[in-house]
């Protein structure tokens, strides 16, 4: 470990991992990660993997489907397979108000350019998933890029390991 760097990334978590990859994506080769323990195993641990397309914040909307966009950059070129599996997703109204929020919300979305979203009618919803009981269910927002992650990605930059420092004393 060198004794200064331009940028240390604290946290090995998906946020700090990521910052790292694009820094060193765009050249950087000043930057180290310290993780107290080993990548992911802060709050990132319990996420396992999966990443929700969809989000009623407008800002974070657009940063998971950026993120959504890169896993599948970075499968392709790293050449490794990451275990990024595009299953889609529904979520649910079970009330008028909850179905009021998820039609508002699209309409956000429709509004920001995220075009890989629809509503669906309870019908719709048996015929994506037909162990579903929609009794009582008022619709469901389609999203078809909610996926889930099998491996890491991280593992698909060997050349980030020379940046990162594990089982780092923290005071």
């Amino acid at each position: 470990m060198e004794s200064s760097y331009k940028v240390v990334v604290i946290g090995g978590g998906v946020v700090g991992a990521s910052v790292l990859y694009h820094l060193a994506k765009f050249g950087w080769s000043d930057v180290c990660l310290i993780e107290r323990s080993v990548l992911t195993s802060g709050s990132s641990w319990h996420a396992a993997g999966g990443i929700h397309a969809l989000n009623a914040d407008p800002n974070m909307a657009a940063l998971q489907a950026y993120t959504i966009d890169l896993l599948s950059e970075i499968q392709a070129e790293s050449g490794v397979d990451i275990g990024l599996h595009m299953t889609g997703g529904i979520t649910m109204a079970s009330t008028p108000e909850r179905w009021e929020w998820l039609k508002s919300t699209y309409r956000i979305f429709q509004t920001i350019g995220i075009e890989d979203c629809h509503l669906m009618e309870r019908g719709e919803i048996l015929e994506r998933c037909p162990i579903l009981d929609v009794e009582g269910v008022y619709g469901g927002l389609w999203a078809i890029n909610t996926t889930y992650l099998t491996h890491s990605y991280f593992l698909s930059f060997p050349f980030l390991f020379l940046f990162f420092h594990f089982h780092f004393p923290f005071s």
